[in-house]
């Protein structure tokens, strides 16, 4: 070529006319590159969800490693394949150096870290989010880390769009394993530096285009994935279900509630301590069947403790906090919790309760049924099928009502459900929570509503500083003898619950 403009008119030509090396060069690279970031994401997908939640000793410094591999330079992943594949290495029987394989495996082993140490962030990152609301449905930890890859399905794309962006940019490894043969294993990074420094540059500007091409074509495709996501979804229409015939999801005899109802969590001078802040003091409780327990105080007081103590996600440093058998069935009470903010997957309404139901062990002829009557319950039915996360505030918090509902449990826990709602959404919860009390479900909430607690509460305990100060039935707590002084100053602050 005599001049630049030359150069960029035969590139043009090239691709115009599909030239067939152009056509090869490019469709061995795409096919190199797919495959290694295949093989990278099978595996770095698996390690950064298990990495996120493994605990091991050594586990810091895999995690170094890992995410020291990010930075290898591509020339020191072709060397250390070439030695492990050549005739004298101990993988040289196999006899794929200098063939697309051999490239494949450079390729794997560059970008697997890079997959892995993203992948293991995402994940961290969502189970802040949501990890304690998957682990009350009975998600094991490796079980959540996974659904939290699909919950963050786009931030995956993203991740196996920037591997494949430097496994197919990358020339070092590639070229090592590879040995740049014509018509074998020619890729376009190869070709580019092979061209270049012979002052070819037709060619190589035209494998620089298609570069570019594919690039821009798989960032439109990520942008089409996102619109897809976001788009509404059509509903289906579902059988019609008569909440009113449905059976109680917990039949229970008759029972008083208070001292001679039966017991089912006994909490014996917990502490809860989270390194040098002790979060619950000594606390003592006794939770009976069908007790409406409201638990009140300020932020900071140990509520939000003392339930997921009760529920079983934390344990006590000292003390002791013990589930007893229902009776007569025999068994242990199933417990649920609607946390404060109901953590909702990035899937349907009605796949964030099928994946509820799934967790907790329902079998699968039963699932659908179950979502379809706690939707019709909380009034979402006709939302079943549109992505949860699009609901407003107050529907999602009946949705997190209703995957806590259907798994039938025995005690219901909810942390400040109506904390963030409007009047009318706060009015529906308390409608739809008195609605499960009385199919015989043990409720136990809290709340800085005093209001609610009378309206909703047999029971009301006040928890100051980590210490339960005082519980009473909730006519006593209210109206009856005066309360310790630090109970008493709370009411009297909190304005205009009466």
């Amino acid at each position: 070529m005599n001049t630049m403009t030359d150069s960029w008119a035969l590139a043009w030509q090239l691709i115009a006319h599909a030239d067939p090396e152009l056509v090869h060069i490019t469709a061995l690279s795409l096919q190199v590159s797919a495959t290694a970031c295949l093989v990278g994401s099978l595996i770095g997908l698996l390690l950064g969800a298990w990495l996120a939640v493994a605990r091991f000793p050594g586990h810091g410094l895999l995690v170094w490693l890992v995410n020291t591999l990010l930075a290898l330079p591509a020339v020191v992943v072709g060397l250390l394949v070439y030695l492990l594949l050549s005739r004298s290495g101990p993988l040289g029987e196999l006899g794929i150096l200098f063939t697309p394989s051999a490239m494949v495996v450079a390729q794997s082993v560059l970008v697997t870290p890079l997959i892995a140490a993203l992948s293991r962030r995402l994940v961290l990152s969502a189970l802040a989010e949501g990890g304690s609301q998957l682990q009350s449905l009975g998600a094991r930890p490796l079980t959540a880390a996974l659904l939290m890859l699909v919950h963050d399905r786009m931030g995956v794309v993203t991740v196996l769009l920037t591997a494949f962006a430097r496994a197919i940019a990358e020339v070092g490894a590639v070229m090592i394993v590879g040995g740049n043969i014509a018509g074998v294993t020619r890729v376009m990074t190869t070709t580019i530096a092979l061209e270049t420094s012979k002052g070819d540059l037709a060619l190589a500007l035209a494998l620089g285009f298609v570069l570019l091409a594919v690039v821009g074509v798989i960032n439109g495709a990520i942008g089409l994935l996102q619109w897809i996501g976001n788009r509404p979804q059509r509903t289906q229409p579902l059988a019609q279900i008569a909440v009113s015939e449905a059976p109680s999801t917990n039949p229970v005899p008759a029972a008083t509630t208070g001292a001679t109802a039966a017991q089912l969590i006994k909490v014996e001078q917990a502490t809860v301590r989270f390194g040098p802040v002790v979060a619950l003091n000594r606390a003592t409780l006794t939770l009976h069947r069908r007790d409406r327990l409201i638990l009140v105080g300020a932020n900071g007081s140990g509520k939000t403790t003392l339930l997921r103590l009760m529920h079983g996600l934390l344990a006590c440093n000292e003390g002791r906090c013990e589930h007893l058998p229902l009776e007569p069935e025999g068994r242990q009470p199933r417990a649920s919790m609607l946390f404060q903010r109901p953590f909702l997957l990035s899937l349907s309404v009605t796949r964030n309760i099928w994946i509820g139901l799934w967790l907790s062990g329902v079998p699968a002829h039963e699932r659908q049924e179950r979502c379809q009557r706690a939707l019709a319950r909380v009034g979402l039915l006709e939302h079943a099928n549109r992505p949860a996360r699009q609901l407003s505030g107050g529907q999602q918090q009946r949705l997190g009502l209703a995957r806590a509902w259907a798994l039938q449990p025995d005690i219901l826990f909810l942390d400040e459900p109506t904390a963030s709602l409007d009047p009318s959404a706060k009015s529906e919860i308390e409608r739809l929570i008195e609605e499960v009390a009385a199919t015989g479900v043990t409720i136990v909430m809290s709340t800085h509503n005093l209001g609610q607690a009378k309206r909703l509460a047999t029971r009301v305990a006040y928890l100051q500083g980590g210490q339960l100060i005082v519980q009473r039935p909730v006519q006593q707590f209210f109206d009856g003898d005066a309360l310790p002084a630090e109970a008493a100053q709370f009411l009297q602050g909190e304005l205009g619950w009466r």
